[in-house]
């Protein structure tokens, strides 16, 4: 037998009791254990190791439930305070995307009129617009990149984000 066969017998045996098996994989392990001592008394081993185990109860310590908690709890709140600044993200982006529409509108005609005034040609006015249109998102982007994360913890941001999630009425 190849070093091979040895090798995915190893791999199936460990596997085997933890996840599923293909019928094939599982017929071709059993042939192969019936064949090979040495994979058979590894899975022997494995079986009776797995047994083992699962007869000995094991307690966590209250240091470690307590850890655990402390953990989850940590991880928790992480969790609350990224949702409620996606939450402020979403908002400003939103705002930014009003803004620029906003903005985009008002400066076509204004840049039409500029160019009218000063005898510029009109296909100047697409490119500026474009540019005008797309500023005030970029400065909102700017703005949450470059911003210390404090100005996120205010009291006046974190309330908001409080009654976003329902707990102040």
């Amino acid at each position: 037998m190849t070093n091979h066969e040895h090798e995915h017998a190893i791999e199936l045996i460990t596997c085997r009791g933890v996840e599923d098996i293909a019928a094939p994989d599982t017929a071709w392990l059993d042939l192969h254990l019936a064949t090979c001592t040495e994979c058979s008394d590894y899975a022997a081993l494995t079986d009776s190791t797995g047994r083992l185990l699962r007869s000995v109860a094991i307690t966590a310590s209250p240091a470690l439930v307590m850890m655990t908690q402390a953990r989850l709890r940590a991880r928790s709140l992480e969790m609350r305070e990224r949702e409620s600044r996606m939450f402020l993200i979403g908002v400003s982006f939103c705002l930014g995307v009003l803004s620029s529409t906003a903005s985009a509108w008002l400066w076509w005609k204004f840049g039409s009129w500029v160019a009218q005034m000063l005898g510029l040609p009109e296909s100047i006015v697409g490119p500026g617009v474009l540019l005008f249109w797309l500023l005030p998102a970029i400065a909102i982007a700017m703005l949450l990149m470059f911003v210390p994360q404090t100005v996120f913890n205010h009291p006046l941001m974190l309330a908001l984000a409080r009654e976003r999630e329902g707990e102040i009425r």
